[in-house]
This record gives structure tokens, sequence and C-alpha cells, in this order.
């Protein structure tokens, strides 16, 4: 069977919320997807989801050898068995606009990597946040990927990124990101094709021991920034943006905020460290 896209998605502990995530992939408008499904917990999805979710061969699911392996290696796994050329990302608690692959695919075919706003959603606060290029026009300039501390699903050729997502501990996606604007020379933004990011405040980044994963996964970054195939401004702001948020990190930590959501330290912090404020 071809498809147009296939959405590769990592699970763990997400039984409350996969039937939104795949539903929001196969209702998508104009568009031919399959959902790549990586279990990384004992859960049987499968039985999970609605009948007519199960039905006509769009959902694949697989495991990872042992649970907890994490989303990176979980994404890794999912991408080996991807039938299209065309990739695109989905977190197992989130949920896609319904036209937003229709609205990325004709920049995916131009620039070969596309993405569009990302909503957050708070359920319990009932805020929305809106994640998008600080400047209005077509692209998402590699600051932003980096500087505004929000994530951005990308949707790209598989051809740029065949490895996939780098197997790191924290800002996974982010790295991923640079890895295909630098690959591609551009990253498309598309206004309306917008990701619906619902914060789960059992999530890796709202856990409570997110900061010392976080403190981990930057100095795991920073080593990886030396080595990476990078032009040496996009090595030079990537590590100085993950500096940053490991300095904020480290004083959290140092002040006793272990419960600190990563929100706040690194955020907050950045925020406040910006000129002018």
């Amino acid at each position: 069977m071809a498809f147009d896209v296939s959405v590769i998605t990592p699970a763990c502990h997400a039984g409350g919320t996969i039937t939104r995530a795949v539903a929001s992939v196969l209702s998508q408008e104009r568009v031919s997807a399959e959902v790549v499904l990586c279990a990384d917990d004992d859960l049987d999805y499968w039985a999970l989801l609605p009948a007519e979710l199960r039905e006509g061969g769009r959902v694949v699911l697989c495991r990872t050898p042992a649970p907890r392996s994490g989303p990176s290696a979980a994404r890794n796994i999912a991408l080996a068995l991807a039938r299209a050329q065309v990739i695109a990302a989905l977190d197992a608690d989130d949920a896609y606009a319904p036209d937003r692959l229709a609205r990325l695919l004709p920049a995916v075919d131009k620039v070969g990597v596309a993405t569009g706003p990302t909503r957050e959603i708070d359920a319990r606060s009932g805020t929305v946040r809106v994640a998008r290029p600080r400047r209005d026009g077509s692209e998402l300039p590699l600051a932003d990927i980096c500087e505004l501390r929000m994530p951005f699903s990308p949707v790209f050729q598989r051809s740029l990124c065949p490895s996939g997502w780098p197997e790191i501990e924290f800002a996974e996606d982010v790295i991923l990101n640079v890895d295909l604007a630098c690959a591609a020379g551009s990253y498309a933004f598309v206004e309306g094709a917008d990701y619906h990011y619902h914060l789960s405040h059992g999530s890796r980044s709202q856990a409570r021991d997110a900061l010392e994963r976080a403190r981990s996964g930057y100095l795991q970054i920073l080593a990886l920034v030396k080595g990476r195939d990078w032009p040496e401004p996009v090595r030079a702001l990537v590590a100085r943006i993950f500096g940053e948020d490991l300095a904020n990190v480290e004083r959290a930590l140092a002040a006793g905020g272990a419960e600190t959501s990563w929100r706040e330290a690194v955020r907050e912090g950045a925020a406040r460290d910006r000129p002018g404020r």
C-alpha cells in the first residue's frame, strides 16, 4: 500500500490519549497517511484503539526492545518500518489539525522540511500558547528553533536525515530540526498547519525529575555539537542556547528546586536573561 506520509509516534503510558492522536492522522484531509506506532511500555495499544482505526492497514505497531528505552529509540525503530518517503512526527499525547499534512506537503516537496504553528494547550489552566516565527514569513529560522523553547514537529523527506533522531535524553526534537534545516538549507513554515501540543503533567518535561534529566540531556547535546556536521555559526548558536539552558537548570537545582518544572527553569529563566528585561 502506498502512502503520502508515514507518521512516527512513540508511545509510553499513553493509553488515555492514543486514540486522539491516531484519529487525528487517519482523518487528515486530502492525504493518505499511515501511523507507525512504537510502544515503549507494556500497554497493548492495538487493543486500546477503536475498531475503525485498526481497519485498512494504516496503523503499524512495533515495540522497543525494553520498556522506557526512550522516545528517540522508539522513533527510530518506527522509522525503519515506515513505508512512505515523507516522514512526520507526532507524539502520542498530541494531535494534528485536520488539514495539517495537506498544507505542509507542497512545502516539503519544494524545500524538503516544513512545519506549522505549535499550539500548546494546557487543559488544567485553559491557556493556549502559540509558537511561530518571530518575524512573519514562510521560513522558520534556526534561531527560533532553538530560542523559543517550544517544540516544532517536522514533516520531512526521509532522505534528508535517514538516521533519524539523535539518541539523547532531552531536546532530541530540537537537534533533529537543526539537522534537517542544515541538510535542506532552509526550513519552511506554513501558517494554518497547526500541531496541537497537549501539555501532559506527567510528561518528561513536566515530571518531578525533569530538571535532573534535562541537565544530563543538555550535557549530551553540548558534547554532540562539537562533532556535528553543521556550519560553524550553527554550532555556535546551538552551543550558546543550550549552554544558557544548562546554566538555568543548574541554578534551579542549586537553589534546591529539584521539583521546579523544566518550564519554569528554562523558559522563564531564558526570558529573564534576555537583554532588555
